[in-house]
């Protein structure tokens, strides 16, 4: 449906995400990530979807519910992409075979972004460490949609203060879970 019809997909989407509620008890563990749809700029959008269809290296979220942090998983292909782009970082970490680690994060419960009126789990990249001019405008929000299956929006903050739902993604505790719509 998404594909077909843009605007209907991404409510489809929404409605999904404000029926969820905020993982209880939190999220603890290795989860894996499916990026479900972006939604940036004309143009923008189709060139990126295109591309991240084509190769994906996120591959998910680590979180440590006791410490209430976590981080994102990513293929080692990537890396010296990273490194490129994010060449004063040094938050990368060497995980399983074939994957890294990077862009830590702090969770929290509260109010969601663009739905204050839903209690969701806040994924908050703004630490010191993060780099300063792209992650940590980042503001993720996770809502648990079934057993196991956590729908996720990704917020940006742009330069004047801003924020933008760029993209919806899912975690899922279970490796054969798969978002369908």
């Amino acid at each position: 449906m998404y594909r077909k019809d843009r605007a209907a997909g991404l409510a489809a989407l929404n409605e999904l995400f404000r029926s969820g509620q905020a993982p209880e008890p939190p999220l603890h563990g290795r989860y894996r990530g499916e990026l479900v749809a972006l939604d940036i700029a004309p143009g923008l959008t189709q060139l990126l979807e295109w591309l991240l269809r084509r190769w994906l290296p996120w591959q998910g979220k680590t979180f440590d519910n006791v410490a209430g942090r976590g981080d994102n998983i990513f293929t080692r292909d990537s890396y010296l992409l990273a490194r490129l782009f994010w060449p004063l970082y040094r938050g990368y970490v060497a995980d399983e075979p074939g994957t890294y680690r990077a862009f830590a994060f702090r969770t929290y419960a509260g109010p969601g972004q663009a739905d204050p009126d839903r209690q969701v789990m806040k994924i908050d990249y703004d630490l010191p460490g993060n780099p300063v001019l792209s992650v940590r405008h980042v503001l993720d929000e996770l809502v648990q949609i079934g057993d196991g299956t956590y729908l996720g929006k990704a917020h940006l903050r742009w330069w004047r203060g801003k924020w933008q739902l760029v993209a919806y993604f899912a975690l899922y505790s279970n490796s054969n879970s798969k978002l369908s719509l």
